[in-house]
């Protein structure tokens, strides 16, 4: 929806749609990492899975800030394609083992990550 707000630029509606999916999406990411995190008794960033999730839930925030001050629809036609290969690549890409959450190695265990 956000290349159709920056295609035809008076539908307001899809940047709209857009905002809120992408929202819903961070909410969604949030969940993913939160639930990680109490399962694991840890921050999520032990393996590149967790990483690549981490890192899209920051250009999904980025994003979400950045549109709500500028209310400029470009900033979603870059950030949600690259979020969404992001996504696409840890899910569909690394191995099932890659995506299971290991116990840390000694130098990630600080009391910061805790």
């Amino acid at each position: 929806s956000y290349w159709l707000s920056t295609t035809f630029t008076k539908m307001k509606l899809a940047s709209r749609l857009g905002y809120i999916c992408l929202g819903i999406a961070n909410l969604l990411i949030t969940i993913l990492l939160g639930s990680r995190w109490l399962e694991n008794g840890y921050f999520p960033l032990s393996n590149l899975y967790e990483s690549l999730l981490f890192f899209t839930w920051g250009i999904t925030a980025v994003n979400l800030v950045m549109e709500y001050k500028t209310t400029l629809p470009l900033v979603g036609s870059v950030t949600t394609p690259l979020a969404l290969f992001v996504v696409a690549f840890a899910t569909l890409s690394l191995p099932e083992g890659m995506q299971k959450a290991a116990p840390l190695v000694p130098a990630l265990k600080s009391n910061w990550l805790m």
